[in-house]
């Protein structure tokens, strides 16, 4: 009797200590399952502990818990290899503000220099066929030069210039052009021509200038 009391005391003390080493097992894994998550989030099985208590006997035995290999760790996605392409955004065409164009300056022409030269025209005689006529050029101012003479008739008159004296003359169209000089500052110099002329009475030219100038008709 006594060698059945010492045994089924330390069989009673073994079952204890080994419940008491499964129930912190199993809180262990509890514990850790609540941690790391649920066993679908991370796609591992959750550690199965199924202790095996033995009802008799002298020794306790843990069967060993079966751990199953863990599942793929899904790598992650490598980059792809295109880079993507570059949005371009079209920029907005800066408006600049209207600039009013400056207002040109215009330079008024110069004022033509005052004329060196001035000249009278006047008739002499005047008959059915012909005349003579004169112009008197004179140098106010201004070195010594040539001057030059235009004068010019209606062309229904037929004034057709021949005698000239104090002068060189030469012809452009309808006018005659009478050149002389040099002629001093100060000086006046006297020109005169004979002319023909196809109407009756006196007549008058219909311009005048020398060196440009308007003459002065008599």
């Amino acid at each position: 009797m006594p060698g059945k009391h010492n045994t089924v005391i330390p069989l009673r003390r073994y079952t204890f200590i080994a419940g008491a080493a499964t129930l912190l097992v199993v809180l262990v894994s509890w514990v850790a399952i609540r941690a790391v998550g649920p066993a679908e989030a991370d796609g591992r099985v959750p550690l199965m502990v199924q202790p095996t208590v033995p009802l008799g006997g002298a020794e306790v035995s843990v069967p060993p818990t079966s751990v199953p290999p863990p599942s793929a760790v899904p790598t992650s996605a490598s980059p792809s290899s295109a880079s993507p392409k570059p949005v371009r955004s079209s920029p907005r065409a800066s408006r600049s503000p209207s600039k009013k164009p400056a207002p040109r300056r215009t330079t008024p022409p110069a004022a033509p220099p005052a004329a060196s030269f001035t000249a009278a025209y006047g008739t002499g005689r005047s008959w059915d066929r012909g005349f003579i006529a004169g112009v008197q050029i004179t140098n106010k101012s201004g070195p010594a030069r040539t001057w030059t003479v235009k004068v010019s008739y209606n062309p229904d008159a037929g004034v057709r210039v021949g005698n000239t004296w104090n002068a060189q003359l030469s012809r452009d169209g309808n006018t005659f052009v009478f050149t002389g000089g040099p002629l001093a500052p100060g000086a006046t110099a006297m020109l005169g021509f004979e002319a023909s002329k196809q109407v009756r009475g006196r007549i008058q030219p219909t311009s005048c200038t020398v060196d440009g100038a308007p003459c002065r008709l008599g």
